[in-house]
C-alpha cells in the first residue's frame, strides 16, 4: 500500500537523523549549517525535528476533516494505537540517547538489554493476540 510505503520512507530518514544526531556535542549544536536555502545552528534542526511532525500532524488532521475522510473520525482501536505510537516514541526517544555501552549496565537486576528484550517479547505476544482477535 502506498501509505505504508510512504510512512516507511519517512521513518527511515527519521531513523538516520536520530542516529546521526545522537552523538552531537554541545559545541556541534552551535555550528551554523545549511538547512535548505538558509543557514541555522544545528540545534535549530533538532528543534525542527520536535516541532515539524506536530505541526503536520495537526495540518493532516485538518485535511482529513475538511475532505470528509473516515480517518478524521478514528475508531477506538485507532485512538488507542495513536496513543501506543506516542508511547513507543517516548521509549524510542529515550533509547536514542544511549549507546551500546549502556546496554548491559544493571540496576536492581535490570539492564537496558533485558528490558528491551522484555518489550520485544511482549510485542510478540501482542501481535499474536491481535492476529487471534482478527480470526473471530
Amino acid at each position: 500500500e502506498q501509505t505504508i510505503q510512504l510512512i516507511q520512507d519517512v521513518a527511515s530518514i527519521y531513523q538516520q537523523c536520530m542516529m546521526e544526531a545522537a552523538s552531537l556535542t554541545n559545541e556541534q549544536l552551535d555550528k551554523v549549517v545549511p538547512l535548505g536555502r538558509r543557514e541555522v545552528p544545528a540545534r535549530a534542526i533538532l528543534y525542527n525535528m520536535v516541532a515539524h511532525p506536530r505541526e503536520h500532524a495537526i495540518h493532516l488532521q485538518k485535511v482529513l476533516q475538511k475532505t470528509g475522510s473516515p480517518a478524521s473520525q478514528p475508531s477506538e482501536a485507532q485512538l488507542i494505537l495513536g496513543a501506543a505510537a506516542e508511547s513507543f516514541g517516548a521509549l524510542s526517544g529515550l533509547i536514542a540517547r544511549t549507546s551500546d555501552d549502556d546496554l548491559d549496565k544493571e540496576f536492581e537486576g535490570h539492564s537496558l538489554r533485558k528490558v528491551l528484550e522484555h518489550v520485544k517479547f511482549a510485542y510478540g505476544l501482542y501481535l499474536n493476540g491481535i492476529q487471534q482477535a482478527k480470526k473471530l
